[in-house]
């Protein structure tokens, strides 16, 4: 459920007090109504229900509840909170075991809140406790005991250091008309060895803009650097008409790292990706919670870090495809070197045919091949039976181009030079390509055992044009 205005409000008042440097380790802002305990309809008892809750437990065993209207559990007011209504006795929310022993520095905040006119001090407070490394149960340094008609409160522990931390919070009230409030429990800290995310670190790799229909956009990030990059400390962004950034939505809340010299895809919904290109790494994507809206003809792609500092950022335009692609639509702009500058629009290039026009989570194929100083074309095996034995089933193509933006025919032509069949009809190339061939013709039939010619064209737009021949032996198919 969206918080609502309040809501944001008073987070952005508790964040106020925090630390500069400290970074949230665990928050429950409690956004799942109807988890607690109330009683039941009769009269007779309590029901409960705290299914999907693994952040934190509630004992309720010392409470009365009369009706359905008493009760202490979560509900919808101002984006989620917990309330206590009427419950005769004491309720103890305590906390999961929070791991802090990568933090120093370690802070609490909590909203300690109640409504009504009760005065009454012994039925009705909020009293908040931490337990550091299963130690004793200590009282928060400022507004720990909140009892009668407070109003609302920050109860808050700075300085903390340790391995384990719980917080453990007593409520009561004992009035119908009265509520006693727990909301906005943040732990934060200062990371002990923090990661220094700078530019060129991560750089953006790859980007589907223009999707097919149905299809969603990703981002392509690539960890060019030894650093294990905590991804909740990334963010994704655009640029409005002024130019200011806009949409920026962090990459995850998760503590997920993306390791050194790996890939990993950004994107809204992984069902309007998957079924329109091959994914031989599905845990190569994150499915972001929030996702910017990117133009199909001109945008920019913004990596921030913690700091909202610029990472990296992509310009991009829909002329920067192949002008061989009339239609744009589910191609994805690949970037062709990690050394050359993101916005040079030299270093972007349409990705290709042989891809499926776009490898999310994976190595791009116009990747430039630094070592290779000219087109190279190799063909094996000399003959080849595609009868499944597993040897030489497939005869196949090895295309190594010096740059990307090659296109590429292959023709195969039997004995006489009659053709059989196109292999590569104006394919725009990677920059390191295999195709190959099950001795087949165009319409699927299988050809007859014996010599044939394979004939490899390959040009660009800059008029080079280089071609290939090689003779291949088609011999049994026996099944």
């Amino acid at each position: 459920m969206k918080p609502n205005l309040l809501k944001l409000l008073t987070y952005s008042f508790i964040l106020f007090f925090n630390p500069i440097n400290a970074q949230e380790i665990w928050h429950e802002s409690f956004s799942i109504p109807n988890k607690g305990a109330w009683g039941n309809s009769d009269g007779t008892g309590i029901d409960s229900d705290f299914s999907g809750i693994t952040e934190w437990t509630l004992d309720f065993n010392l409470i009365t509840l009369e009706n359905e209207d008493d009760y202490a559990k979560t509900v919808t007011t101002s984006g989620g909170r917990f309330e206590c209504v009427d419950i005769n006795g004491e309720v103890i929310w305590r906390s999961e075991t929070i791991d802090i022993s990568a933090y120093k520095n370690i802070s609490i905040q909590l909203n300690a809140n109640e409504t009504g006119s009760s005065t009454n001090e012994e039925q009705k407070y909020l009293k908040a406790y931490y337990v550091l490394d299963q130690g004793e149960e200590q009282a928060f340094e400022t507004n720990s005991d909140n009892r009668g008609n407070w109003g609302q409160a920050v109860a808050e522990q700075t300085g903390l250091v340790g391995n384990e931390l719980q917080i453990v919070v007593y409520m009561n009230n004992h009035y119908s008309s009265n509520k006693v409030i727990l909301d906005e429990v943040i732990v934060s800290g200062e990371e002990k060895n923090p990661v220094i995310i700078q530019p060129s670190d991560i750089v953006l790799n790859e980007v589907l803009f223009n999707p097919v229909p149905d299809g969603d956009d990703y981002v392509e990030i690539y960890n060019n650097s030894e650093k294990e990059i905590p991804l909740n400390k990334l963010y994704l962004a655009s640029r409005d008409n002024d130019l200011e950034l806009t949409q920026v939505y962090a990459l995850t809340s998760e503590k997920q790292k993306l390791l050194p010299f790996e890939y990993l895809a950004l994107t809204k919904d992984t069902l309007g990706v998957f079924p329109w290109f091959t994914i031989p790494c599905p845990e190569c994507f994150l499915q972001m919670e929030k996702f910017p809206s990117f133009n199909n003809d001109e945008d920019y792609v913004v990596l921030l870090n913690y700091d909202m500092e610029i990472i990296d950022e992509f310009y991009y335009y829909e002329k920067m495809h192949s002008p061989l692609f009339y239609d744009r639509e589910g191609i994805a702009l690949e970037r062709i070197s990690f050394t050359q500058p993101t916005n040079d629009a030299q270093n972007w290039h349409s990705a290709s045919t042989q891809s499926g026009y776009g490898t999310p989570g994976y190595q791009n194929s116009q990747l430039m091949n630094e070592e290779a100083q000219q087109i190279s074309v190799t063909f094996q095996p000399e003959a080849f039976s595609p009868n499944n034995d597993g040897y030489n089933d497939m005869y196949s193509i090895d295309l190594s181009m010096d740059s990307p933006g090659y296109i590429c025919n292959i023709l195969v032509f039997d004995s006489a030079g009659r053709r059989l069949c196109k292999l590569a009809d104006n394919s725009i190339l990677g920059t390191h390509e295999q195709i190959s061939w099950n001795g087949e013709d165009e319409a699927g039939n299988r050809l007859p055992i014996g010599p044939y010619i394979v004939m490899v064209e390959v040009f660009n737009t800059d008029g080079t044009v280089e071609r290939f021949k090689d003779g291949v032996v088609l011999t049994d198919r026996f099944e």
